[in-house]
This record gives C-alpha cells, sequence and structure tokens, in this order.
C-alpha cells in the first residue's frame, strides 16, 4: 500500500492479493494458521473473507473492485455479501497448463466506509479429482514428445534406397530363419532315437516303420526348407551360404549314422546280432554322432 497526498487529496493505490488454492504455492498457503476456503459437504467449498480491509482509521473508498480468480474446474459459483454490490459476468482467467480457463468473479462497490469492513461468502464446487489434471497433462505432454522423437529417429528420409544395408537385413532375417529350422530338425534327431529305443523294447516293427515315416517325411520337409533359404543366400552374395552348406554337410552325415543305429537294432530284435556286439557298435555309432553334433551347433551359432 501507497500514500500519497497532493493538495486537498489522498491517492491509496491499494493492491489485495490473496492466493487461493492457486499456483505453486498451495503448500505453503494450507500451513497458515486461518484457513480462507473451508470444504463442506461432498465436493462443496467456501471461501470466506473481507471484502475491504482496514487501511487507515476513517478511510472513505469511492469506487471499489474485487476479482476472485477460483481453480480451473470450479462451478456453481455463489456470492454472498453483507451488503449490496454490483457484479459482473464471469469471466475466464488462463494461467499454466489452463486449458478451459479458471472462472474470475467480479464484484463492484462504491463509496466503501470502516463499516463496510466485513467478510462475504463465495460457494463454489470443485471436484478434487481435477487436481490431477495438470500433472497428467505434464505427462501426457512428455510421453508425446518422447513418442514423436522414437518415431523421427527411425523413420528413413533418404531419397535413394541404401542396397547393402537391404541386403544385410535380408541376410539377417533369412539366417534367423535357418537357425529355427535347424533347432527343428534338431529335435527330430530325438525323435529318431525315441523311435528306436520303443522298437527295441516292444519289438514292434508296425509301430516302428510308421513312426519312420512319420519323422523321416518332417525331416525331410525341414532339410529343402533350409536348402532353399541356402539358395537365396547365395543370391545375395553372403558367405553365410557356404557355412549353410557346411551344415547341410554335416547332417547329412548325422542322419547316415541315424540309419546306421536303425539297422543294428532291427539286427537285434530279429536276433541277427549279439547283445554284446549291439552295445559296442552303438556306442561308437553315438561317439561319431556327438562330435558331428557338436560341429553342426559351432556352425549354428556362427550364422
Amino acid at each position: 500500500m501507497a500514500a500519497f497526498s497532493w493538495s486537498a487529496f489522498i491517492f491509496v493505490y491499494l493492491i489485495n492479493f490473496v492466493q487461493v488454492l492457486g499456483e505453486w504455492n498451495t503448500e505453503d498457503y494450507l500451513k497458515r494458521e486461518h484457513t480462507l476456503v473451508k470444504p463442506y459437504q461432498g465436493n462443496q467449498y467456501a471461501l470466506k473473507m473481507r471484502f475491504v480491509d482496514h487501511i487507515f482509521d476513517d478511510v472513505v473508498i469511492d469506487e471499489m473492485t474485487v476479482k476472485i480468480i477460483l481453480p480451473e474446474g470450479a462451478k456453481n459459483t455463489k456470492l454472498v455479501t453483507p451488503f449490496s454490490v454490483k457484479k459482473d459476468k464471469n469471466t475466464l482467467h488462463y494461467t499454466y497448463l489452463d486449458t478451459v480457463g479458471r472462472p474470475v468473479i467480479v464484484a463492484h462497490k462504491t463509496n466503501l466506509v470502516d463499516a463496510h469492513i466485513q467478510d462475504f461468502e463465495l460457494w463454489y464446487t470443485f471436484d478434487k479429482y481435477l487436481l490431477l489434471q495438470e500433472p497428467l497433462l505434464v505427462v501426457g505432454a512428455f510421453y508425446l514428445l518422447f513418442l514423436c522423437v522414437i518415431i523421427y529417429v527411425r523413420l528413413d528420409f533418404s531419397i535413394t534406397k541404401d542396397e547393402a544395408k537391404e541386403s544385410k537385413m535380408r541376410v539377417a532375417s533369412i539366417l534367423e530363419e535357418v537357425q529355427s529350422l535347424q533347432d527343428k530338425r534338431s529335435a527330430l534327431y530325438q525323435s529318431f532315437d525315441d523311435a528306436v529305443n520303443k522298437f527295441k523294447s516292444t519289438k514292434d516293427a508296425t509301430n516302428f516303420t510308421n513312426s519312420r515315416k512319420k519323422i523321416d517325411g518332417d525331416y525331410k520337409l525341414l532339410t529343402q526348407q533350409i536348402q532353399g533359404l541356402q539358395s537365396q543366400l547365395k543370391n545375395e552374395g553372403a558367405d553365410a551360404a557356404e557355412k549353410v552348406g557346411e551344415l547341410q554337410r554335416l547332417d547329412t552325415q548325422h542322419k547316415d549314422l541315424i540309419a546306421v543305429a536303425i539297422q543294428y537294432s532291427e539286427k537285434l530284435v530279429n536276433n541277427k546280432m549279439t547283445r554284446q556286439a549291439y552295445i559296442d557298435q552303438e556306442k561308437a555309432n553315438n561317439t561319431k554322432r556327438e562330435e558331428l553334433l557338436q560341429k553342426m551347433e559351432s556352425v549354428r551359432a556362427s550364422l
């Protein structure tokens, strides 16, 4: 407040600012001993404060305007004053992170004296969940920013295509498919062993033949698919085509050893080979198979 005397007149400049549920000082405001805003039933609140405060004794105010800015989302406002005032139409005030604006209640009064130092009440409703509006706006803004950055860095703005880069991507995709097919083919090796073991225990030649035909069909299909992928790698001029060819060669050797193991089991079941001879032959065969499996796994890992 500042007062200046000039001739027979006294000019008083009065700035009366009260921070109500606003801006960034909410926590500091709530620590005050006397709370201006009091919650009532449900989401209803009431602001109670003086329309004009004491400035000096026997003060006379020709005209006074009171503006009250409520939180964004406040509605159903009702101004109750101890004396008649002129109320303007509600307006909106925009500040940080506001969307629809904060309602502003404006009241005018003329010829104010000390007797007018009385409290008025401003009733309004305010949903508490609206307190999350501004934090969610900040979170949403950063989310959209990061999303735009992610999309931007992944876009290709080059006018011409990079054939070398695209070729590498195609080769990587083909090799990944080769590894997947090899894993499936390796699982069939165990299926062959399971079928042989079951045949030796049950001696059911018919069931063994049917199982072997099914496994052979799956094996042949996988081998053809890998061979087709090898041809694609050759067309791309990739050195990995030679590794896939080495994988195919080792697999053929392993498949031949499986066929030998099946022949040994058939001889054992038909009493054309002694058990001891079968054990010796099976042990040697398994040793060779283990060596081939290790080599195939090494080649697969290098793809």
